[in-house]
């Protein structure tokens, strides 16, 4: 396939256009502007060490491979935590 045949293949098609509400494309927006800022991310996930770390004891860090659901899951369901009562 040459240029001039690939251009004219990708000028027949047509293009479809999505319909969405203006207010679900604001809050889009400002979904995507939050995920955009990275300080807000980081303090998330310190928020989440320091609970993670409050309700076993240890820091999980970065390595997470040792870590599977049905254990986390397990420790979870069965020790107290001052969270269970918020």
């Amino acid at each position: 396939m040459n240029d001039a045949s690939l251009h004219a293949s990708l000028l027949s098609q047509e293009t479809t256009f999505v319909q969405i509400p203006v207010e679900e494309y604001r809050r889009l927006q400002e979904e995507l502007a939050l995920l955009k800022n990275t300080e807000l991310l980081q303090q998330f996930e310190r928020l989440v060490e320091l609970l993670y770390q409050d309700k076993f004891g240890l820091y999980m860090g970065a390595y997470t491979a040792d870590l599977t659901e049905a254990s986390i899951d397990a420790a979870w369901n069965n020790e107290p935590n001052s969270w269970d009562n918020v």
